[in-house]
């Protein structure tokens, strides 16, 4: 009896359980379908001024029309919201650190992470600063997203999480917009880190660990003669690399873009030619959203930022740009000493003077209140929370807070380059390599973006008795540059962009030259550049330095006889047939990216400490650094001066590392395929994810694809015949999960498809599949 009322007692209790959570299931799982927002039809009550059309492509991308900027924006923000409303959500909320009020402690250490910039003080400032046309053009933004909102659909991911959408605010927008000013700006921890390099090698580290270029492939923006690049110093001597179990990730690798621009003397159709390329992480939904605006006196079409108004790369009816990370210094970091560990003192001029403390209230869904304590030194925000001696950060936008919006939105408008070089003379960074095209034939390149003309070039942490004054910026106009013509044909891919002679260093290291040779050569190979020409650069997977190591070291094996060792001979064998193309058929492209992942790490690893080498690893040149000790074999570099006994090494390790010799030859298509992962993959839960993208590209090939990050949009704009250039996006233009735009520009993306991006009235009529009319 008494088992039987348990037996009751147990089921009275597991039954309501199994109930409640098929419900739950069943009322996500309906959102799917559900959470798509209307493409047709007309919708009144609005807050706007005349009527405005919608009009979507076979891509779902918005073609907008309307009566002035105030509507375009509503209609925009309206559109954006309807399919990226979540991302969009979420994108704010980890910029200002609000991520806890969504998700539960799970979110608490990236919140307070995030808190150490005080980035809702900066976008109200740059808020306060625009131009009222502009403000006004981010309150109807934010309005549309309101109002979509409100009477579309909330994506599933709020039904999952039982959550309402908090309203957004103009300055949300450029929250948005900071979330890639920050993945793009030249980061303190990396000064910390090349600091400690300095510290731990003394005079030689810049040379030996920080070349700019790898001289063997510059390839420099402006032309002329390379940057005269030093011989790799000598060092005091190789300790034997520890027994590391960690594998650099790679993840910062092939972070930037490719552009390049050809005037009309140097095209097969005799108008001027851009294309572009950006390469940042790999989410789903993407961070790109293709548009189509007019409005009175502006036309312009392209990719903007989710949650961003206006076009941010693309074209207008006279104007091509894109741009590339120019990876220059922004910010610089002081050594401040403290009191106490636990203290809010620090020394100045020999007196222990009080931080300012800033109070953060970060709220958890799940967990109440907590509040955590920022300091602010005269130098600018500290980034630790204790010790007697922590780092102090002054970074431009908090003393100068200007909006990108004001330069975008210009770019937009503009009808000529010189109008187009107007706008980004008021950009504020982060510093980006501009090229523009003009319908006239004419091209143009120009850096853009506030510069400290600081001489430690963000090598140096500053001492805390250093001035707080703000170093003068370079000047815009000697920001390297090349003036309109018609002649020009140059490529930028976050290599060095000037040539020697040139009187400012501007960063810490750029990106190693190896995409832009290969880019330049292809561009240069041809009489005259066109539109399949430029498709086929961005398919290209050629790793010019990767087939230069994996060469090498099939010479060290021949050279020590190792090539006979059946341990060996499966990557001996890829590596001999290897081309230095990155494509997913090829095993040698997965071997000698494998030997060059544990070849830098050890390299690295014999002459710094462990943390410092991490640390060095995670965003410095190291596989410059390798290539060059290879060929110019300076003393004190490797064992006993061995360059080949160390490859040898790196081949067998690198075996060991990766599956032995039956493991370390496999397809790179299947060794370094990668997903794109939707934000509650973070929690385990991958039913969102994109299908998977074969490995392919790899870093250092034009056609990146990094084991995150990769091409995030591929454009080429046959500058004045809008139609017959395009864009594409990896995924789909919607981040609804139930949308037929949530995964549909996969198959076109995978085959290296250049999608046309209606902007003439008879293409838009001609595309046009859905239509919605937005009514005041």
């Amino acid at each position: 009896m008494v088992g039987r009322k348990l037996g009751y007692t147990i089921l009275g209790i597991v039954v309501p359980m199994v109930l409640f959570v098929l419900a739950y299931i069943g009322y996500v799982w309906n959102g799917v379908p559900a959470g798509v927002a209307r493409s047709a039809g007309t919708i009144s009550g609005l807050g706007l001024h005349a009527p405005v059309q919608i009009v979507r492509d076979a891509r779902g991308v918005p073609h907008i029309r309307a009566a002035s900027l105030s509507d375009a924006a509503f209609a925009q923000g309206y559109a954006i919201a309807g399919d990226r409303l979540f991302q969009i959500d979420v994108t704010r909320r980890l910029v200002l650190g609000q991520l806890s009020g969504m998700f539960g402690s799970t979110a608490l250490n990236a919140d307070r992470e995030a808190r150490i910039v005080d980035v809702r003080h900066i976008i109200d400032s740059e808020y306060a600063h625009l131009p009222a046309g502009e403000r006004s053009a981010l309150q109807a933004f934010a309005d549309g997203v309101n109002a979509a909102a409100e009477r579309e659909p909330l994506p599933p991911e709020y039904r999952a999480l039982l959550f309402r959408f908090a309203p957004w605010q103009p300055q949300d927008a450029l929250a948005v917009g900071y979330a890639v000013v920050l993945d793009l700006t030249d980061s303190w921890y990396d000064v910390i880190a090349r600091d400690a390099v300095e510290r731990e090698l003394g005079a030689p580290a810049d040379a030996a660990f920080f070349s700019l270029t790898d001289p063997r492939y510059d390839a420099p923006t402006l032309g002329g003669l390379p940057v005269p690049i030093p011989p790799l110093p000598a060092l005091p001597g190789a300790h034997p690399p520890p027994a590391l179990a960690w594998i650099p990730a790679g993840e910062r690798e092939g972070l930037g873009s490719n552009a390049w621009i050809a005037g009309a003397e140097r095209t097969a159709t005799h108008r001027a030619l851009l294309a572009n390329d950006p390469h940042l992480a790999r989410h789903i939904p993407g961070v790109w959203y293709l548009v189509d605006l007019a409005y009175p006196g502006v036309h312009v079409a392209g990719a903007t930022l989710a949650g961003v108004p206006g076009v941010i790369l693309g074209h207008n009816d006279r104007l091509a740009w894109g741009a590339t990370n120019s990876e220059d210094v922004s910010p610089r970091v002081f050594s401040e000493r403290f009191d106490r560990a636990d203290g809010t003192r620090y020394l100045v001029d020999g007196r222990w003077v009080e931080a300012r403390v800033r109070h953060e209230r970060i709220v958890d869904r799940f967990g109440g209140t907590s509040t955590r304590d920022y300091l602010t030194t005269r130098h600018g925000f500290v980034i630790e929370q204790s010790g007697t001696v922590r780092h102090a950060v002054q970074w431009g936008p908090l003393s100068d807070p200007r909006s990108p919006v004001h330069s975008f939105l210009g770019l937009d408008a503009a009808g000529s380059i010189e109008a187009g070089l107007r706008a980004l003379a008021t950009y504020p960074g982060p510093t980006q390599n501009f090229m523009l095209a003009q319908t006239d034939g004419r091209v143009a390149y120009t850096v853009a973006g506030a510069v400290p003309n600081d001489p430690s070039w963000g090598l140096r942490v500053l001492p805390g008795g250093a001035s707080a004054t703000l170093p003068a910026l370079v000047p815009f106009a000697q920001l390297p540059h090349l003036e309109p013509a018609r002649g020009t044909l140059t490529v930028t891919a976050n290599n060095v962009p000037y040539a020697a002679g040139y009187p400012y260093r501007l960063a810490a290291n750029f990106s190693p030259p190896y995409r832009a040779a290969e880019i330049r050569t292809r561009l240069r190979a041809q009489p005259a550049v066109d539109v399949a020409l430029s498709r086929a650069i961005q398919a290209d997977t050629t790793s010019l330095a990767e087939r230069e190591l994996a060469r090498s070291c099939v010479d060290a094996l021949r050279g020590r006889g190792a090539d006979h060792d059946p341990d060996i001979a499966p990557a001996y064998a890829a590596l001999a047939a290897f081309a230095g193309d990155f494509d997913p058929t090829s095993t040698g492209a997965t071997v000698a990216q494998r030997i060059r992942v544990i070849a830098v790490r050890d390299l690295v690893s014999s002459h710094l400490s462990v943390p410092t080498a991490n640390a060095y690893l995670h965003n410095g040149p190291g596989f410059v650094t390798l290539m060059r000790a290879l060929r110019e074999r300076p003393r004190g570099w490797f064992a006993h001066d061995d360059a080949t006994g160390f490859l040898v090494d790196e081949v067998r390790r690198t075996i060991a590392a990766f599956g032995g010799r039956d493991g370390i030859a496999t397809p790179y298509g299947s060794a370094y395929a990668i997903v794109a992962r939707h934000p509650f993959a973070t929690f385990g839960f991958h039913f969102w994810d994109a299908p998977s993208f074969p490995g392919s590209g790899g870093s250092y090939a034009p056609a990146v694809q990094g084991i995150v990050l990769g091409q995030s949009f591929r454009a080429i704009w046959d500058v004045g015949a809008w139609d017959a250039g395009g864009i594409d996006i990896p995924l789909g233009e919607s981040g609804e999960p139930g949308s037929p735009h949530y995964t549909d520009a996969v198959p076109a993306w995978l085959h290296h498809d250049l999608t046309p991006l209606p902007f003439s009235a008879a293409a838009v009529t001609a595309a046009t599949r859905a239509t919605l009319t937005l009514r005041p």
